[in-house]
């Protein structure tokens, strides 16, 4: 989402797409995209956006 909201057009989820699918084959990928779903989801109503769109550079606290 970070760096969606710092103006990225795209970002990968593959690591977590392999792990679902070697740990449980296709049910284990499905699974794995339900999560993601869900906490992209959760991670947009904290920051009080409704799409993915919304999201700005506003959004991200960087830390150093």
């Amino acid at each position: 989402m970070a760096t969606l909201a710092l103006g990225a057009d795209f970002t990968l989820i593959g690591r977590a797409s392999l792990y679902g699918l070697m740990a449980g084959g296709r049910p284990g990928l499905d699974r794995a995209s339900e999560i993601l779903a869900t906490q992209a989801a959760r991670t947009l109503q904290l920051l009080g956006v409704d799409n993915i769109e919304d999201l700005n550079a506003d959004h991200v606290k960087l830390l150093h």
